[in-house]
């Protein structure tokens, strides 16, 4: 396939011919991630509309991109002609962007600060909070002081200051935290990018159009062959259309209603099942990129995962019941989360090589007299996955957990930040959600009294980064790395430069959050985040305190069995060939985003079989085009509404849910 050769041939480029970061690419990248840093908070908060990062290929990041290429690189150009950044600048401010957006709002941010003030302000005599939970929390966890806390919920008067002194013991601490889930998280990324890139050759789907966007960009051209493309364009168009319309109806109820996000109920006897029709032109787009067997088992095994749950109802297995934020009832998440056990060890196996050659390397380090290693990058990365898992451990502790706590909620956050990046580099999907979130995999691991009570209440605030995980930094990390492999920059500028933009967007997203929390009210901005988050995360702590749970057999055996059906899947995938189902598909396809996507994937699956069937390759690669297009057309279609939301002072207007 054409795309796919050309993206092989940039790989081979940029593994021969490794350029300079510049200063200018470092400047324009700065701005980015301060821009993003502000925007995307505010728009998220203040607007209520579409949300600008909440996917791993956030569509403001390909809205602010394309504005980049499209009008202010020309611009330059035109200016004068070596004003213009070159395409791997380009690509490194996409990097900057990207990484950025994985912190500012879902990924860290939004979610941190209430949860920090969360306890304080929703603790009443009768949910018991105060006593269950604030007695047992560690003093630097959350921000104590009542009036602080009030405020940041319900506003200041006008012309007060944010009152930082109580913020700054608990976020410099978090802030230690922070530093080291984002080392580790980049670090095992750089352990393993060569595996993937090189030997294994994952699609990228969501790379795509960034990549290509620039592609055979030349200073002596204004615009890339891609913009100039009739077909891309079409492809924008067509989604286009269906935005305006939802916007002009949010506006004008007259204008008739396009429902991308139907439902349909399905009774089973006296069960019932809520049956997701939603329809993403982006994810049809990624769903056309990716290996037609692994789009296939994704909306198949969706199918399947969501008609397991009633099925063995009415049959009279006890399923258990459904945990927050995972995926279906006890058996569907904790089969998933053992198939994602399976899927992240056996991805960390085959990049076995390149992670003993960083440990190597880090310890040649360490040596008097041996150097460094043969790579500084992957000695570099080795080094910030054990200070970074080193760091993650000594803080969990200090926050109130066990040593063998902290090991076990680490490994689960970790087994799903690997399954659910693989999930996006290979499979496409676009957002993601823990199967089974790492506090119940502790809690039933070791159970609530081996817990303790101060370590519950630990594992209430590690809710900020590892429960709602629709955004997390490691598919931003293996997405930047990719993309950074393409551009032909020195890949030892990698590290310093995502530790330079994720601190300024974390910086400014933080000064954003807390600024329009402490003016407007944090309650008025969003009820999810403001309201529903924190609750979330104390109602599971104190019911755990409550109704202690203890560790139990039919729990393991479940996902036991997930783990064995994993196996089987991925030996008859690698020995057979024409197997039609991929393993990831089984993994993965039970978290909700899949099950609410399910639909869109399985319109890219079949669009991209016909088109192979009667059109073959050629049209394959035409259609390419057509679903780049795609991709750029809904984010040109929320992002302007977003603006004219801004204009007309208008809240609410959510065009797409991810």
């Amino acid at each position: 396939m054409a795309k796919a050769e050309h993206l092989q041939k940039d790989e081979q480029i940029s593994q021969t011919q490794e350029g300079r970061l510049t200063a200018r690419a470092v400047s324009f990248s700065v701005v980015i991630a301060a821009v993003v840093g502000f925007t995307f908070p505010w728009a998220n908060l203040v607007l209520r509309g579409s949300r600008p990062a909440n996917t791993s290929l956030p569509f403001g990041i390909v809205v602010l991109f394309f504005i980049i290429v499209a009008l202010v690189n020309p611009l330059l150009k035109l200016i004068v002609r070596r004003f213009g950044l070159s395409r791997a600048d380009l690509l490194v401010v996409f990097v900057a962007a990207l990484l950025a957006s994985s912190v500012v709002t879902w990924g860290l941010v939004g979610q941190l600060l209430p949860i920090m003030t969360g306890l304080g302000y929703y603790a009443t005599l009768e949910n018991h909070w105060e006593t269950l939970l604030g007695e047992r929390t560690i003093e630097w966890l959350a921000v104590t002081d009542p009036s602080a806390v009030q405020q940041f919920y319900e506003g200041t008067r006008t012309g007060t200051a944010i009152p930082w002194q109580p913020w700054l013991l608990p976020l410099g601490m978090w802030s230690v935290f922070i530093v080291a889930l984002a080392a580790a998280s980049i670090g095992l990324m750089i352990l393993v990018h060569r595996q993937w890139i090189e030997h294994e050759r994952l699609v990228y789907p969501l790379m795509w159009l960034p990549i290509e966007m620039v592609a055979q960009e030349r200073r002596s051209a204004l615009w890339t062959p891609l913009l100039r493309s009739s077909t891309f364009w079409i492809g924008a168009f067509v989604a286009i259309v269906p935005t305006v319309m939802i916007g002009l109806h949010h506006y004008h109820p007259v204008v008739p209603r396009i429902n991308l996000r139907p439902d349909a109920l399905i009774h089973m006897q006296n069960e019932r099942l809520l049956l997701r029709l939603w329809m993403n032109p982006m994810v049809v787009a990624f769903a056309y990129l990716i290996n037609a067997d692994l789009g296939f088992s994704l909306w198949f095994f969706a199918l399947v995962s969501a008609f397991q749950t009633p099925t063995l109802r009415i049959m009279g297995v006890n399923v258990g019941t459904r945990e927050v934020y995972s995926a279906g009832s006890l058996a569907v998440s904790n089969q998933a989360m053992g198939a994602m056990i399976f899927l992240a060890g056996a991805s960390l196996w085959a990049a076995r090589e390149d992670i003993a050659r960083g440990f190597r390397g880090a310890l040649d380090a360490l040596s008097p007299g041996r150097g460094g290693g043969d790579d500084p990058v992957m000695t570099a990365g080795s080094v910030c996955l054990m200070l970074g898992l080193l760091g993650m451990t000594w803080w969990l502790v200090a926050s109130g957990l066990s040593l063998i706590a902290s090991v076990v909620l680490l490994f689960a956050a970790f087994v799903t930040f690997v399954a659910l990046t693989r999930a996006a580099v290979q499979g496409g999907v676009p957002v993601s959600r823990a199967a089974l979130i790492p506090q119940s995999f502790v809690l039933h691991t070791l159970g609530s009294q081996a817990v303790g009570p101060t370590g519950i209440a630990s594992l209430a605030y590690s809710f900020s980064w590892s429960a709602d995980i629709r955004v997390f930094l490691m598919p931003f990390a293996a997405h930047g790395l990719k993309v950074w492999t393409a551009s032909g920059v020195r890949r030892r500028s990698f590290l310093p430069h995502a530790a330079l933009t994720l601190a300024v967007a974390l910086v400014v997203a933080t000064l954003t959050t807390m600024g329009l929390a402490y003016s407007r009210g944090g309650i008025t901005l969003s009820s999810w985040l403001f309201g529903g988050c924190p609750r979330a995360a104390f109602t599971y702590a104190a019911s755990a305190l409550q109704n202690p749970v203890t560790p139990s057999l039919s729990w393991w055996l479940w996902m036991a069995g997930g783990t064995l059906f994993m196996w089987g899947l991925t030996t008859m995938h690698m020995r057979f060939v024409g197997w039609p189902l991929h393993p990831l598909g089984f993994a993965v396809a039970p978290t909700q985003p899949v099950q609410d996507l399910w639909f869109s994937i399985l319109l890219g699956w079949l669009t991209k079989a016909v088109v192979l069937r009667y059109g073959g390759f050629r049209y394959y690669d035409r259609g390419t085009k057509l679903m780049l297009g795609l991709i750029l057309g809904a984010a040109l279609g929320a992002a302007g509404w977003l603006v004219v939301d801004a204009i007309t002072g208008t809240t609410g207007n959510l065009i797409f849910v991810y």
